[in-house]
């Protein structure tokens, strides 16, 4: 999908990164180098240590230049690092006393700006590492990997609430017991309104017990690479027929983001679920993790899906329902479609 000839569009693009390295430039004149460099151990003491201005100035200015090289959509990576440097020589982040309070707020400020619920700032000492893996509490580890309910409803309707898409191994095992106590029901109701992202590894896992083997689900474009990356399902080791065809709704809600929008997303494109509730946050992008200082680094978006029915993805605009109701009614919503499905059945 790449194209040898340089277009005007990206002409602009290689404008635009150029004006925000001749920024950057400028700004070294007047402050501290803003070459990003391989993080060293942080300071165990880092969260509680205060912020100079001179740390505040290279971590600004080094997020400047991560941002320009490799955010995912060019043009918007222009426009956020060079908004980023102004707001800095204006002294809209000036204020700032502690790392702690320039991650919140100019994660807040980033998010606002690009209207990228995918961008954020942390501290390397919370993690110990520089990683794109959000760390997981207790809670949900326990909670049987957010698989929260397993359910048999009246007649033989299957019902899954699933609240994340954990990245962990033992969540693929939870997922595979989880589908094979609800493979013998004649319907699934996968309940998604609640569930916050995660792992699209899981996500392809669970989509391969209801898609035939080597489906496309989607492909990754990333700025770094010439050509697209092909994403097909991690292919589960028993899936049963009767998965393959069974009638599937998913429910969602304005809340539901990320990872679980992937899942709603592909089924959708692939005609496979009856997708019922509101239109999703429409967070499409693959996020990964780049140090900007030894204390500091930025959870970015690196590549974006594209999906093979319309070659486009759901970012910013959310996935659509087929049916519109509240949140609150969609599992309702579900089962009365159900039930037409059978009386239609019957009458023919």
């Amino acid at each position: 999908m790449s194209n040898s000839k340089k277009t005007p569009v990206k002409s602009r693009w290689r404008f635009l990164v150029l004006f925000v390295v001749v920024l950057i430039i400028l700004l070294q004149a007047i402050g501290l180098p803003v070459a990003a460099k391989t993080p060293v151990p942080a300071d165990p003491t880092a969260a509680q240590q205060g912020l100079t201005a001179a740390e505040r100035h290279t971590a600004l200015t080094q997020l400047a230049a991560v941002l320009a090289e490799h955010y995912v959509l060019p043009e918007m990576a222009a426009q956020l690092s060079t908004a980023l440097l102004q707001a800095e020589t204006a002294g809209r982040f000036h204020h700032l006393q502690s790392k702690q309070q320039l991650v919140d707020e100019v994660g807040g400020w980033l998010r606002s700006v690009g209207k990228d619920g995918h961008l954020g700032l942390e501290l390397t000492q919370s993690y110990g590492e520089v990683t794109h893996i959000r760390h997981e509490s207790e809670e949900k580890r326990r909670n049987n990997f957010a698989f929260e309910k397993l359910e048999i409803l009246p007649g033989n309707i299957g019902y899954l609430k699933l609240n994340k898409f954990v990245q962990a191994d033992a969540a693929f095992d939870v997922a595979s017991q989880a589908l094979q106590f609800l493979s013998r029901t004649d319907a699934l109701i996968i309940d998604l309104r609640e569930s916050a992202g995660g792992s699209p590894q899981l996500v392809r896992y669970l989509l391969s017990h209801f898609v035939p083997a080597d489906t496309l689900l989607w492909q990754l474009e990333r700025r770094s690479m010439e050509q697209t990356e092909q994403a097909e399902e991690v292919r589960a080791q028993v899936v049963l027929q009767k998965q393959l065809q069974m009638p599937l709704y998913v429910l969602q809600s304005v809340n539901q983001a990320s990872a679980a929008e992937f899942f709603s997303y592909a089924l959708q494109q692939q005609g496979r679920a009856t997708v019922i509730g509101e239109t999703s946050a429409g967070l499409a992008h693959y996020t990964g993790a780049m140090a900007v200082t030894d204390w500091l680094f930025v959870r970015i978006p690196l590549a974006r899906p594209l999906f093979p029915k319309n070659a486009d993805n759901f970012e910013q605009r959310g996935v659509v329902p087929d049916v519109k109701v509240p949140a609150a009614a969609a599992l309702q919503q579900a089962l009365l479609l159900e039930r037409q499905r059978r009386d239609n059945i019957a009458q023919h």
